[in-house]
């Protein structure tokens, strides 16, 4: 299980709006009492304020944008959808509105509704790159990869300097399975960020996709050294070095991955399959055993731990074990069972001599 890290999402900025009419003095002084609260971390405080503002000037947009903001910092997306959608019936083009409406749909999972706010949001201001960057993250979990690569180019046209962009695009693009191309754009991420720990995961994934081992290893290396209990980079960096015929040094990854996560049982099972390879059968068959616990029904562990069982002399065991995997999975009775009487061969065949 290769463990892609996710796409990034801009949450709702603190967008502050600004005065653009004559206000009445108490609604005024009550708005930017409300803006000092909120900008000091106070968003509780700032909504009363803000709602001293609105009952001073009910058609004041500022007060309900930023009453909308202060409740999507609390956690109240219901209530902020109601001050946004004020806001813009009082602003029809207040991009930000939609942004920020956007924003909190998209945390109720709504995303059709979100996506209309963010495409409104592009059609009056289509030279704001987070608009871009947003649409393009709910492009890319409804699976409509090439459209989400259309929207982070945008986002990297308007704001070429943002890794993020090009971490996302490099996503979509590897969802794509366009390997080079989205290596390029994590080379980019990284290059703006050199602490990108994301970005060096998903180019090491891409590298062992593409088969550059090495590679995948170095980059697997690079997010230990910067989060080093990424349970999930250990066991990558394990199935690189597997692939590359360094088994200890796979083992030694599973093993760190299982410190880290004990309850992911996809460690031990390829671990159990680096200790076959080095014909550690006693290690391979616990590990085999720890797997079956927790997946029953995993019919490969059982064909693994019968192979491990017969290196080790317990051919009744094994046999009981491959009766299991085939009444699990019939259809491997006929691709196993040769590779099950060689091994059993040649155990009889050591035997003799």
């Amino acid at each position: 299980m290769v463990n892609l890290e996710r796409t990034r999402f801009i949450a709702t900025g603190f967008f502050l709006m600004m005065a653009t009419a004559v206000w009445s003095g108490q609604a005024e002084e009550t708005l930017n009492a409300g803006l000092k609260l909120h900008e000091a971390g106070k968003p509780k405080e700032a909504i009363r304020e803000y709602d001293r503002a609105i009952k001073a000037n009910p058609k004041l947009a500022e007060a309900y944008f930023n009453r909308g903001n202060a409740h999507y910092d609390l956690g109240q997306n219901e209530q902020a959808i109601k001050d946004y959608s004020e806001a813009i019936r009082l602003t029809p083009k207040d991009a930000e509105a939609y942004y920020n409406r956007g924003n909190a749909y998209r945390r109720l999972k709504k995303d059709d509704l979100a996506f209309k706010d963010y495409s409104t949001a592009i059609k009056l201001n289509p030279e704001d790159a987070k608009n871009y960057v947003n649409r393009g993250s709910l492009q890319f979990d409804a699976r409509r990869y090439d459209s989400a690569v259309k929207d982070y180019s945008e986002a990297i046209r308007l704001s070429p300097k943002d890794a993020d962009s090009y971490y996302n695009r490099g996503n979509s693009l590897l969802a794509l399975d366009k390997k080079e191309q989205a290596i390029e754009d994590y080379n980019e991420a990284i290059a703006l960020d050199s602490k990108f720990t994301d970005a060096y995961y998903n180019r090491g994934v891409a590298y062992a996709d593409s088969g550059q081992g090495e590679k995948a290893v170095e980059d697997f290396t690079e997010v230990l050294n910067l989060n080093p209990k990424s349970a999930d980079a250990y066991y990558n960096r394990g199935l690189a070095n597997a692939k590359l015929g360094k088994a200890q040094a796979a083992i030694d990854d599973y093993s760190e991955a299982i410190r880290l996560n004990p309850k992911d049982p996809e460690a031990p099972y390829n671990r159990g399959l680096a200790y076959l390879r080095i014909e550690k059968y006693d290690y391979a068959a616990r590990d085999f055993s720890e797997v079956i616990r927790s997946q029953p029904r995993n019919a490969d562990a059982y064909v693994y731990r019968g192979m491990a069982r017969v290196y080790q002399g317990k051919e009744k065991d094994a046999d009981g074990d491959f009766q299991k995997a085939y009444q699990l999975d019939p259809g491997l009775r006929k691709k196993l069972q040769p590779l099950v009487d060689e091994a059993k061969a040649k155990v009889k065949g050591k035997s003799k001599e």
